[in-house]
């Protein structure tokens, strides 16, 4: 009471000191303090902060994009180098047809000069930190003696290789992922919201599961034991490269390892959210549980798709290279493997350019849409 009292007497006062056309009009307590307040200073300061918050915006995305182009040239680099320094399977091959010490010299020359190793190692490697920006990564060398993997000519300009060898890998990555965000989405969901059904928890008790066997043991399990000529389903052997093998199979087995985690991260989410006030408030007001989980989606949706995207890219980059080794694909993952073992170095660092543009480019694009859509992350 005392505090009211003294709050109306100091209006009164203000009241006293303006003249007579700028009092404020008759009506509530609190519509005479603020109408008795100068407008412009607090307009003035929100526009400033406004402008300061959108340089600093800013600036912060410069620093992110500065970061990730340095991790880039800092991955390619040590592959350069990785590569470089190995010994070359390809040169072994090939002086095996030497019959005379002079042969074998004359072997390596030509095949050091062939390749461009007879040049300086400084001058080669800074050639290609300019040539990646302009994704001109040079001719492919070709395969000489391959033991696994897609076999390739000489004089093939990398682009056209990584570029074909893309096709294959997103027939079975797309679906996955696909897949694995609808399916994760909705069954975290269910499980959050009905956490005491016996359902819930068997669908909580097989993913878990799923996520814990290693997608190289699923793989050759289904293919010795399920689908083979000697396995439980005989009539279905597939043929080699049959769409059986080279997407449907691949495409579940992927798919069963993401679906895993985003269901996880789905359900984790939202149980975060179900306590909170908003979610009390709409069950409250009578919501059913479709609507009370589009809410907890709506509001976990920015957390849960940070972390699938991280899981998912963790995920991929091994599961691409042990996938396509076990079913035979020509995609992305098996054209790194053989230019690995040929030691064919612009088809490995173009093939490994895909991986760290979609694994270093995805997270800058997740953290500008983090400083977007929340500003707080900033902090």
């Amino acid at each position: 009471m005392t505090h009211r009292d003294t709050g109306a007497e100091s209006v009164e006062d203000d009241a006293h000191t303006l003249p007579s056309d700028s009092r404020p009009t008759a009506g509530p307590s609190t519509g005479d303090r603020s109408s008795a307040r100068p407008p412009e200073r607090p307009l003035a300061r929100d526009h400033t902060d406004d402008g300061g918050s959108s340089v600093s915006l800013r600036g912060t995305i410069a620093r992110r994009l500065a970061f990730s182009v340095f991790a880039v040239y800092v991955v390619i680099s040590l592959l350069f180098g990785l590569v470089t320094f190995a010994p070359n399977p390809q040169l072994s091959v090939l002086l095996q047809q030497a019959s005379t010490e002079g042969e074998a010299r004359e072997i390596r020359r030509e095949f050091r000069r062939s390749r461009g190793l007879d040049e300086p190692i400084l001058d080669r490697y800074l050639d290609w930190l300019i040539d990646v920006p302009t994704l001109d990564w040079g001719q492919s060398y070709g395969t000489i003696g391959a033991q696994y993997g897609p076999s390739y000519e000489a004089n093939v300009a990398v682009t056209k290789l990584v570029a074909d060898a893309l096709v294959p890998t997103l027939r079975y990555v797309v679906p996955a992922v696909a897949f694995a965000v609808v399916g994760g989405l909705a069954i975290g969901l269910y499980t959050a919201t009905h956490r005491e059904s016996l359902l819930a928890r068997v669908v909580t008790s097989l993913t878990h599961f799923g996520f814990s066997i290693p997608n190289f043991l699923l793989a050759e399990v289904l293919l010795l034991f399920v689908f083979s000529e000697t396995g439980l389903l005989q009539g279905l052997a597939p043929e080699p490269g049959s769409l059986l093998v080279t997407t449907v199979l691949p495409a579940a087995i992927v798919g069963t390892s993401l679906l895993a985690g985003q269901m996880r991260y789905a359900r984790a989410q939202s149980l975060e959210y179900a306590n909170t006030e908003f979610i009390k408030l709409v069950r409250a007001k009578g919501a059913g549980t479709r609507r009370v989980a589009r809410h907890l989606l709506r509001n976990a949706a920015i957390p849960l798709l940070a972390l699938f995207f991280t899981d998912m890219i963790g995920i991929l980059v091994v599961n691409v290279f042990v996938i396509e080794y076990v079913f035979s694909i020509p995609g992305i993952g098996g054209l790194s493997l053989v230019a690995f073992q040929q030691q064919d170095l612009p088809v490995v660092l173009g093939a490994t350019m895909v991986i760290v543009f979609v694994g270093i480019g995805g997270n800058f694009l997740q953290d500008v849409a983090y400083l977007v859509l929340d500003p707080r992350v900033e902090e």
